[in-house]
């Protein structure tokens, strides 16, 4: 099949847009034809109406999607000729990962070391915020908090050191929070069924959910988001935390009862958390938890970086370009259905 034969789908994404561009530009300066999607919008996922589906997917070797648009099993059945799938960014939760399994449809997802080390940094940087409280302190600079007396339980700042993080979910990004916590002295504990044993350092302990939600001095989420973890923290997780720890979510908003959250921390009934992901996004103007004096937020943008971007569209382009010639992505999602994926090419061809 010459490149003039092969096409590819690109969703429009209103957040990675400009990547998506790129890409297209890439990708037809080699021949290849590229089709594109219908418009996104802010605060909602994109379904693609089976009407447009023979239009779009009729005669699409490589779809292409982002976490803001649903590839379900329906619209890969729907898809002839496909014979797989990339997403610009790493998390893969609009992707229908079993059907592709199932259809032999090979997955590339953006797992650059730039996209989970950054998100590490990022995440460490929120623990210590959470810890130190440095809005508090910023405050006391600014005349708008009194300086705290040389009490000792007037001091708003707590040192990481002698902590306990717990860390439900343990991928890349929780391994890479793992090794920049080392040197503070942290005690670490994990719960992640679906993580291989060996996986885990030896100074991360394995735990269940109950017992590190009522251990941990920092509850960090970095969970996929599935049927088994949406929703996870509601109010009986929540009511297991000590009232002086602190809850991270740089994962999926929807892992959370955000109203359950929300009344937790203006409460008090835990300390604080930092959020980078909501169930809606962008976090609507009037969610009250932008009242809360306890919690960090950010628009789902907190580990992302210069580098990062620079290298989402290569690392799209290559997922992209094997796949058409027949190789595995470089960043592959589903490395354990390459002989189904090899017998959906022998019947493509």
């Amino acid at each position: 099949m010459t490149h003039a034969q092969l096409q590819v789908f690109l969703t429009r994404d209103h957040v990675l847009e400009q990547i998506l561009d790129d890409l297209a530009l890439d990708l037809s300066a080699l021949g290849i034809r590229v089709i594109r999607g219908p418009e996104s919008r802010p605060g909602e996922k994109t379904l693609y109406p089976p009407e447009d589906w023979p239009r779009l997917f009729g005669k699409t070797d490589v779809a292409v999607f982002t976490s803001r648009g649903i590839a379900s099993a329906e619209l890969m059945r729907a898809s002839p000729r496909l014979r797989g799938i990339v997403n610009v960014a790493i998390g893969l939760e609009t992707v229908d990962l079993k059907a592709a399994d199932e259809l032999g449809i090979i997955v590339g997802h953006g797992a650059v070391p730039e996209n989970y080390l950054g998100m590490a940094e990022a995440a460490v940087m929120l623990i210590l915020n959470l810890r130190y409280q440095l809005r508090a302190t910023e405050q006391v600079l600014r005349g708008q908090r009194q300086r705290p007396p040389a009490r000792p339980e007037a001091q708003h700042a707590r040192m990481l050191y002698g902590s306990k993080v717990g860390m439900l979910g343990f991928g890349r990004i929780a391994g890479a929070v793992a090794n920049r916590l080392r040197p503070f002295g942290v005690t670490m504990i994990s719960h992640s069924p679906t993580t291989r044993p060996d996986r885990f350092p030896e100074d991360v302990t394995q735990v269940d959910f109950d017992t590190l939600m009522r251990k941990s001095d920092i509850v960090a989420i970095f969970a996929e988001s599935n049927s088994s973890t949406r929703g996870m923290i509601d109010e009986r997780a929540l009511s297991l935390m000590k009232p002086t720890a602190y809850l991270l979510n740089v994962a999926r908003g929807d892992l959370l009862d955000e109203a359950a959250v929300e009344r937790a921390l203006r409460e008090r009934r835990i300390a604080g958390a930092a959020l980078d992901v909501s169930q809606v996004e962008p976090l609507p103007m009037d969610s009250p938890l932008r009242t809360l004096d306890n919690a960090i937020l950010t628009p789902h943008m907190v580990g992302h970086t210069l580098e990062l971007y620079e290298a989402l569209a290569p690392a799209a382009l290559e997922n992209i370009t094997r796949i058409l010639r027949g190789d595995l992505p470089l960043y592959c999602k589903n490395p354990h259905i390459e002989q189904k994926w090899r017998e959906r090419l022998a019947l493509l061809a």
